[in-house]
Formats: C-alpha cells, structure tokens, sequence
C-alpha cells in the first residue's frame, strides 16, 4: 500500500476564450504551467507518475508552457499540508509579481487535490484520474466582475514574470495573427511593425505588403490535437520504470513539436501531456499545415511506436483556418469541436479540418489517417502548392464537371485508368497539357478514396469536393 497526492488545475479552456490577441492567449496558458511548474518544484525528490520531470525542465527558457494540467506523486506523512502551504506561497508569489490581488487568484484558480492510500497492484493513473474528473465538475463560483486576470495578460504580459520565465529575457512583443499567417513573406516584407499596435489588422491596408499577399495570408490556422487510445498504454503501465518511461515520451513529444511548430512558422499555446495548441500559418516554405500535422504525426508515432495496443496509439487533430477578422474565441471553439465532434467520434486518428472564407462560405471535411492510401494521397495532392495565373478558372471548372457528372465519378471512380479517361476526355484543350501532374495526383486520390470500403458512399464526393475547395483556396488567386 502506498498513499498519492493527486492534483488539478483550471480553468484554462475558459482562460483562453476571453484571449483577443496571440500574447493573451500564450499568457492565459503559460500562467496555468507556471503554476503548476512551481508546485511540483517543491515536491521533485518525490516519485512522480505524471508529469516527468527529471533532467532540466524546471530551467527557464522553454518558450512554452510543458506542464500540463495535472500531476500525481507518491506521497510522505505530512505532504497534504505541505501541499496546501506551497499552493498559498506560489499564489503569493504571483500576486506580488503581477500587482492581482490573491484573493482574486484564489477565486479565479480551480485547484483541486487529493490524496488516496493505492494498493501496489493499483494503476494510480487510472484509479485518481475519476476523482479529479469529479472535482473539475464542481466549480467555485467566480464572484468577480471585472477580470484581473484578463487585464494583466491583455497590458502587462510582455516585460512580465511569465515571459522573463518562459523565455530568459523580456519580449517587446509576441508575433500577431497576421505576422504568422504571412511567415512565408517574412523575408520579402516586414511583417512586425504592425504586432505591438492596437489594431493589429492594420498591417493588411500596407500597399506594400499587399502587393505580396496571396489570399491565403489573410487566414490564420488555429489547430488542436489530442493523443487516441492513450488510456490503452496506460492500462499497460505497471511499474515504477513503465510510468517513468511514458511519462518522458510525453515530454519528449511536446519538446519535439514545439520546435516543429517553431520552424513552420507557428506559434504554441501549449504543449502537454499528449495536447497541443498552435496557430500557425496556412502554407509556409512550400509546405501546408496539413503538412505539419504529418510531421507531428510521425513524432508521436514513434515515440509510442512500441506500445503493444490495438488499436495502436495516434494523434488527431481539429484545424480551424478563418479569416483574419474572425473572433478568436469562435475560432477555438471551432478547432475544438473539430477534434473532439469529428476527428475523435469514430475511429480517430484523423485530421478533420474547416475553412471559414470572408464571406462566410465553409467547406470542410475529416480525413481518416489510418487509411494510408487516402491519407498518403491526400497529402501528396494538397502538397502541390505552385499555380498559374488562369489557376482559378481551371480548378473552378474541374469542380463543375465533377459536380455534374458525379453519377459517373460514382460508378467509375474505383478504376485509375477510367478516371484518368475521364479527365483526358473533359480536359484535351493545349492549355491543360500543363497540369499532367495535377490530373496524375488527382486520379491517384480519387481512386484511393473510392477503393476505400470504410468510406461511407455518400461522404466519398465531399471529401474529394473538401480537399479540391482547399487546393483552390491555397493555389487560386481569387478570394
């Protein structure tokens, strides 16, 4: 027998939907892992479950917050009360460096704990996490009207505690919206001087940037992921090293991906645990966010990769792509209800993604990653970023002759060479002869999605529709 504490912290959903800018919402994550950063601190001779914590992660300097919202230790006589007073100091401590006032904090935060005697045979994962899954149910009621929390992050957040923390040094400014949905400019045009101002949409009225802007550059990426079928590898967890092991892998992958994110262009909100939320642009150096959740696809596998589960471990992911004057908060909702509605509902390990265009038109699809030829072709076909002037009419007439003749796509689609006939047929003008590859790719992701028996017969069009409205989107010059 053997007692743990385990502990959980909130509300951070709620946090970020009151964010307006890219800096509020880092801080309105980051202020969640400093906290929890500073409370296991005090217990890091412990024997932890979750998260790891070994090696340098308690060091400054890693830009985004890696301590998730929950941790579970095994515990010593006298660790509750322990407990109890750190949490005290480390408001204290907050309260002092961000001029709130502690009651403030102790209202705002959700910090629930317990402590459980486990038998040694008791999976203590498995066995604390429905506590906490009670406790969180059962909020504080908030008696504050205004919102000091909000007002900290939105004016003060730049030379504060948090980004001396996160980062070693104070920030004059964090990259704006259109900063990072124009990243693949960032060598041609100056795209900072507009972060630090109010009203950051100004920088689209520059003449001279928008000589460079294709309309893609005027929509951000907000994307959400989530581990699947991490409760599996958890039920293999037995001993002290099993937990250590996985533990670490985690941390590994938020590392990994942070620095992945970072080099696409992207910024992270948070990183931890098997989570992630990042903005990011929606083509960058040539490559496509669906590119980047590729590459954090493979991350994750591999770290998981010798897992005995069935199903195997995964990473679905919500991607959200609006425009610039969209609500933040409507966007995060919208990267949420993606992952957790549509990628996660059935057999997960899927991208399901949404485009909200300027005029409010959407288009959108989920693409399962577990079918390897769809997935493998969808991306080979959405990758082809280069385009021509006439780019608009030809993909617009693509789309029509297969809207009209979809009865015949449905009949034939599962044959490469009808398919391919069906193109030479509509398509034989001089003119096209140029787009031979587009046509080749575009055969080869038809014919994969209807080979593919677990793809619903009605869903098969739109998700050939979704995926063609999204090459339009990043290749055509038209809004």
């Amino acid at each position: 027998m053997a007692k743990y504490i385990a502990l959980t912290i909130g509300p951070i959903y709620k946090t970020l939907k009151n964010a307006k800018k890219t800096r509020e919402l880092w801080g309105g994550s980051y202020i969640f892992s400093y906290v929890m950063k500073h409370l296991i601190e005090e217990f890091n001779d412990r024997e932890f479950i979750v998260p790891y914590i070994d090696g340098d992660i308690f060091e400054s300097g890693k830009e985004v917050g890696l301590f998730h919202d929950r941790f579970i230790f095994k515990s010593q006589e006298g660790d509750l009360e322990k407990l109890k007073n750190r949490i005290s100091e480390v408001l204290c401590d907050i309260a002092q460096k961000s001029g709130i006032s502690k009651e403030f904090l102790k209202g705002y935060f959700q910090i629930n704990y317990i402590e459980k005697e486990l038998k040694d045979s008791d999976n203590p994962i498995l066995n604390l996490s429905p506590y906490l899954d009670t406790k969180e149910l059962f909020f504080k009621t908030f008696q504050y009207k205004k919102n000091d929390l909000q007002h900290f992050l939105k004016y003060r957040l730049n030379s504060s505690f948090l980004v001396k923390d996160a980062f070693d040094k104070s920030r004059t400014s964090f990259p704006s919206l259109p900063e990072i949905a124009m990243y693949d400019l960032k060598d041609r045009v100056d795209t900072t001087k507009y972060s630090d101002i109010d009203d950051e949409l100004k920088i689209y009225e520059d003449k001279e940037i928008n000589k460079q802007l294709k309309p893609y550059h005027k929509y951000i990426a907000i994307v959400q992921a989530d581990g699947d079928n991490m409760g599996k590898v958890v039920e293999q967890l037995k001993s002290k090293e099993d937990f250590n092991e996985f533990s670490k892998k985690l941390f590994e992958f938020c590392i990994e991906s942070h620095k992945t994110i970072k080099k696409y262009g992207g910024q992270t909100i948070f990183a931890g645990g098997d989570d992630l939320l990042f903005f990011a642009p929606v083509v960058s150096s040539n490559k496509t966010i669906f590119n980047l959740c590729d590459d954090l696809s493979d991350i994750f596998n591999k770290k998981f990769e010798n897992y005995q589960t069935e199903p195997k471990p995964s990473l679905s992911f919500g991607v959200s792509i609006t425009y610039n004057k969209f609500p933040l908060y409507e966007a995060l909702e919208s990267a949420r209800n993606l992952l957790f509605v549509k990628a996660k509902n059935v057999d997960k390990n899927a991208i399901a993604f949404k485009v909200i265009k300027h005029s409010g038109q959407e288009f959108g699809t989920t693409i399962p990653k577990g079918l390897k030829e769809v997935y493998d072709n969808f991306i080979v076909f959405t990758s082809n970023i280069s385009g021509s002037e006439d780019m608009d009419n030809f993909l617009h007439s693509i789309h029509h002759k297969l809207d009209t003749y979809k009865d015949i796509i449905n009949l034939v689609g599962d044959d490469e060479t009808k398919v391919a006939n069906f193109f030479e047929n509509y398509f034989n003008e001089q003119e096209h002869k140029a787009y031979k590859s587009f046509f080749e790719a575009l055969t080869d992701f038809i014919v994969a999605v209807y080979k593919e028996d677990a793809i619903k017969e009605e869903e098969k069009l739109n998700l050939i529709y979704a995926s063609l409205r999204f090459v339009k989107f990043i290749k055509g010059g038209k809004e």
